[in-house]
């Protein structure tokens, strides 16, 4: 990403009213994570905040990727239905500034993913068709690669669909386990609590080696300081969009915007903070090779193969013995820096 004020052309110029609007309310410190949220531009963020956002686990957080577009494209999509615009209506006007917001975002390999993704999702209705993750997966990757290739070779997008296929793939067994044994003194575990902790977990077991291989550090705490990072960062990214667009307008509505942001942004950071400085919060993983990257996915498939296979009531055996065999891999791979 380049630097502030590199950036030129009626881009630039969004970049850097963006900047100014988020002035109105907000702290510099505050205004960069915000910035990071909204724009994917982490430049202006303290090195020693983005260090703390790493060994936490939420440094997804900042960068433009599916959970943004998703989370624009839902809020765009029903503020539009609220004004009872025609579904084929909506579902178009959505797409537009989708898009619009993936190009002066920078677009980056994430966000094209689900932009692609967004928008077979919102023109499936329009054709009679059903919405399956995994096709919809399948195909974004051929439409994307075949743009361009060497996409394949990027960190942002390697992250992206490892993410999410972890996602899709191994939720429900994780979540299995989840109730059978941290919700299991709950009478009714709440779902949402389930949901959040086996996707967290899901996104966390995917992408951990391609982390390690490419940060030489994977972080331990991420799938707790992911349950409170993740509920925030909707509401960031939503008032630091209006607070942008309405501090283009008039300042003086801005700042109440921005406020209310700044109080959620401290959250964040205090959290990533706490959870940073604990002894354990990551483990250092020097020399990850693909070799080793390969052999981990390997290790994966039987228990996701078997999860499918055999009956629901065993699918806690299967995430158990998946959670089981990446310890083993973090513990050796981390071996290596002792």
């Amino acid at each position: 990403m380049r630097p502030v004020g590199e950036e030129r052309g009626w881009i630039g110029q969004v970049h850097r009213r963006t900047d100014t609007a988020l002035g109105y309310g907000l702290r510099p410190r505050e205004a960069a994570v915000v910035r990071g949220m909204v724009l994917g531009d982490r430049s202006l963020m303290p090195e020693e905040l983005e260090v703390a956002f790493q060994r936490s686990g939420v440094t997804h957080v900042l960068a433009i990727s599916g959970q943004h577009v998703a989370i624009l494209a839902v809020v765009i999509y029903f503020a539009l239905r609220f004004f009872a615009i025609p579904a084929g209506v909506r579902a178009g006007i959505t797409m537009g500034l989708i898009w619009l917001y993936i190009l002066i975002a920078g677009a980056p390999p994430s966000a094209i993913r689900a932009g692609v993704v967004a928008t077979f999702v919102l023109a499936a209705p329009l054709f009679g068709r059903q919405v399956s993750a995994l096709h919809f997966m399948t195909t974004m990757l051929a439409i994307v690669l075949a743009y361009n290739p060497e996409l394949v070779y990027s960190t942002g997008f390697q992250l992206s669909v490892a993410a999410v296929f972890g996602i899709q793939l191994l939720t429900k067994p994780l979540r299995s386990l989840v109730e059978r044994t941290l919700l299991r003194p709950l009478a009714r575990p709440p779902e949402q609590l389930s949901n959040l902790i086996s996707i967290s977990l899901a996104a966390q077991i995917a992408t951990s080696p391609i982390v390690a291989a490419t940060f030489d550090q994977v972080s331990v705490v991420g799938v707790l300081t992911n349950l409170v990072a993740v509920p925030l960062s909707g509401p960031i990214l939503i008032l630091g969009l209006l607070g942008s667009l309405v501090g283009n307008l008039t300042p003086f509505l801005a700042y109440p915007l921005n406020a209310c942001n700044g109080f959620l942004v401290t959250i964040l950071i205090r959290v990533a903070q706490a959870s940073s400085s604990l002894p354990f919060a990551s483990i250092t993983t020097p020399g990850v090779t693909p070799l080793l990257v390969g052999l981990f996915y390997a290790g994966c498939v039987p228990p996701i193969v078997a999860g499918r296979v055999f009956p629901k009531e065993h699918r806690p055996l299967w995430a158990a013995l998946l959670l089981l065999w990446t310890v083993i891999w973090l513990v050796l791979v981390g071996a290596g820096s002792v």
